[in-house]
């Protein structure tokens, strides 16, 4: 037998067959490429920055100075004492009020539970800055409306509530949380089999012997996940801590970068400060996405659907339903409704006072028409309507070609696509103030690429900011199509590019869509990020309205904050649409 009849034989690559190996992982190449300029860059200079006497990345020398001050001071041990205290206090709040909101909701015989899974999801129309301005109004020492009337009612000397507190702070975030938590604990709970629970009543268990040795051991992935990912979002939020803490000098990581950035006299002298405190926590929640990302894997592990005919058990509430309605109703007053409408009031009085029936006679839409008069209102509002637009299309397109090239490029090693998946991912780690002056330092010093203080910057940072929800999104999307359609395409002779878009595009449309739509949402109401890279012509509408507050203006920074609610409620209704047709298309 020849060598050319044997099966081993194994006839050397030709150079046509190179070039196509060649050029089927230079798309892949290219995409790392980008990734890395966008993720990798920004944080090495933020890494230079901080060991430069300056905080400039390309200025001369070289030490561990900035270090030196920030470690040496006894006020960072302060601030990342109060930065664990919040992250860990909304954590430990928003999965006990989310887990059991869920639990009540999707196990329980609670009526209306389409009604009750409204009134949970709502809050997230109301921007966390927005909410956190609502509860100030409601519950400021000196002119809440809820502190007047509690101490006109019980005669009290002093006001009961004071929300420019760690407690107030982490009591708004908490409110803010709550509907993250719920999403995601809700399908756990609505997914557990309930064979189990037969078995277990058979064997004469109770209902707290069933919550302690089945429903923790099976939802413990998901709670885990869940406290990893509230845990991120507590170390890097800023609306809340900014709104409520900035003003009486109560600092968390995200606030104090932000103070250092825009209120500190001599401005660059804080930047060596900022990288080097950005650096220190950098490390810790990197961990943290790390833990994340391992636990929502393992998650999957843990369902135990059964057949078609899947029903879970509903506990029944008896005596306790009108208590489980009431909890309810009690978390949508205090996440939407009182904090809207202190807003609205606010918004329709000529001067910030309390509600009574004499204000009533006063009310006006003065605020409303000074604002739509504003000229640098018109333009925050253009500038963030096509920024958001422009981002969420560009990001769901770069999400679109990470979960591509991850999930079905095999031309490219699996060690380089694991690299684009985590580059991908990195992002979620990454709070926006930190992008924000991370970027800031990327672009003062390719000055040739005149970005800096245009809205240009903030599109490449939403791009960055996003990346990670708008990834995964198309992964699972992805995850759906089988991989035989696109091969039988290439065997017709299509190329990639057809292939993506005549094939793959359509299928994932509607997850796509709904993806771009939650982008532009939170583009919309985005504040860090946008504060610290604000220029002459680059206002957005949050950072106008962060303006108007700040600057002691309440009754405009509420006009624009009921018209904001307004846009982010129609956006969110289109959301949920997608998502629907979404469901009914993977059915």
């Amino acid at each position: 037998m020849s060598a050319v009849e044997g099966t081993a034989f194994s006839p050397p690559m030709s150079k046509p067959g190179m070039r196509a190996g060649f050029m089927g992982r230079l798309p892949g190449w290219a995409l790392l490429a980008l990734l890395a300029y966008m993720v990798v860059v920004p944080l090495g200079l933020l890494l230079v920055a901080s060991f430069k006497p300056t905080g400039l990345p390309y200025d001369p020398g070289f030490s561990f100075e900035q270090y030196r001050i920030v470690y040496g001071d006894p006020g960072f041990y302060k601030l990342v004492w109060q930065t664990a205290i919040f992250a860990v206090g909304c954590t430990v709040c928003a999965l006990f009020v989310g887990g059991l909101l869920a639990w009540i909701v999707e196990r329980t015989d609670l009526p209306m539970k389409g009604a009750a899974r409204v009134m949970i999801a709502l809050p997230m129309v109301l921007p966390p800055f927005l909410l956190a301005m609502g509860w100030a109004l409601l519950a400021s020492s000196r002119t809440g409306v809820l502190n007047r009337m509690f101490m006109e009612v019980l005669g009290l000397e002093s006001a009961p509530f004071n929300i420019y507190s760690m407690g107030g702070m982490i009591f708004v975030e908490t409110l803010a949380l709550v509907p993250s938590v719920y999403l995601i604990l809700c399908s756990a709970f609505r997914n557990m089999d309930p064979s189990l629970e037969e078995a277990a009543m058979t064997s004469g268990a109770r209902w707290p012997q069933m919550i302690w040795r089945i429903f923790i051991p099976l939802l413990s992935p998901a709670i885990l996940a869940a406290a990893a990912y509230l845990l991120i979002v507590g170390f890097l939020v800023f609306d809340v801590p900014g709104t409520l803490g900035m003003p009486v000098g109560l600092f968390v990581v995200s606030s104090r970068i932000v103070y250092l950035a825009t209120d500190q006299s001599g401005g660059t002298s804080a930047y060596g400060q900022i990288a080097a405190i950005a650096v220190s926590f950098l490390i810790l929640l990197l961990a943290l996405a790390w833990g994340y990302r391992r636990l929502t894997r393992q998650a999957n592990r843990f369902i135990t659907v059964t057949g078609k005919g899947f029903r879970p058990r509903e506990l029944k509430l008896g005596s306790l339903k009108p208590l489980a309605i009431l909890f309810v109703a009690v978390y949508f007053a205090l996440a939407v409704v009182l904090p809207l409408a202190i807003l609205i009031w606010t918004s329709l009085t000529p001067y910030l006072a309390p509600v009574s029936r004499e204000m009533l006679e006063q009310l006006t839409l003065s605020q409303h028409r000074a604002v739509f008069t504003n000229s640098r209102v018109g333009a925050a509002a253009w500038t963030s309507t096509w920024v958001s637009l422009l981002s969420a299309t560009l990001v769901t397109g770069l999400a679109l070609l990470v979960a591509w090239t991850v999930l079905r490029n095999r031309a490219l090693a699996e060690r380089t696509r694991g690299v684009i998946d985590t580059l991908a991912f990195m992002p979620l780690a990454i709070p926006g103030t930190m992008i924000g002056m991370a970027l800031v330092y990327v672009y003062l010093t390719l000055a040739f690429l005149q970005v800096y203080g245009t809205a240009w910057i903030l599109v490449i940072a939403y791009i960055t900011v996003y990346l990670s929800f708008a990834s995964r999104a198309a992964s699972a999307s992805l995850i759906q199509v089988h991989p035989e359609l696109e091969e039988a395409a290439r065997t017709c002779g299509a190329s990639t590019g057809t292939t993506l878009r005549r094939i793959v595009l359509p299928l994932l449309l509607p997850g796509l869509a709904g993806a771009w739509v939650w982008v532009v949402a939170h583009v919309m109401r985005e504040l860090s990020t946008a504060l610290l890279l604000q220029g002459d012509g680059n206002a957005t509408v949050a950072v106008q309205l962060w303006s108007y507050w700040s600057g002691g203006e309440p009754g405009k920074a509420a006009a624009v904050g009921v018209w904001l609610v307004l846009a982010m409620t129609v956006i969110t209704v289109i959301w949920q649409r997608l998502a629907a047709r979404r469901e009914e298309t993977g059915k």
